[in-house]
């Protein structure tokens, strides 16, 4: 085990979604960190919008900035975490770009527990096949949050 492993090993992930900002996951998560004496990561995947297209295939006249875009999802986040947890919690929150399974399936490598809200109905692109995905190539058992106690 490398270093970075073992500084992270024991760990509860929390999966937050941007949508959503999963309250029911934090909260869930950050009771069973403090059960277990494990510290509490609150982790977004993140990937930047793309810049918009122009017709005729001149350049767009409105720049993207990927970095303010990629500031902004942490202020989500921060914001998502406080307004599930409060400003007391100790949590770390962490914004990894990548695609929402990919990075999920790498944190669990390091952590004791994932958790995540059940999907949504809204939320299908990756809904209900994410979720089955992780539960079955996971490296930590997945706590999924049924939809009765969401929010």
């Amino acid at each position: 085990m490398s270093d970075e492993q073992q500084n992270h090993a024991g760990r509860v992930v929390v999966g937050v979604s941007p949508t959503s900002g999963s309250p029911a996951a934090l909260r869930w998560g950050a009771a069973e960190a403090g059960r277990l004496g494990a510290p509490l990561v609150a982790l977004s995947a993140w990937r930047p919008p793309r810049a918009p297209i122009a017709p005729g295939g001149r350049p767009p006249a409105i720049t993207f900035d990927a970095r303010q875009a990629a500031d902004e999802a942490r202020r989500r986040l921060a914001d998502q975490v406080r307004n599930a947890l409060g400003d007391e919690t100790d949590v770390v929150t962490e914004l990894v770009h990548g695609s929402t399974f990919r990075v999920l399936l790498q944190a669990s490598e390091t952590a004791e527990l994932l958790v995540l809200d059940a999907p949504s109905r809204l939320e299908l692109p990756e809904g209900p096949t994410l979720a089955r995905r992780l539960i079955y190539n996971a490296e930590c058992p997945v706590v999924l949050m049924p939809p009765a106690i969401l929010g």
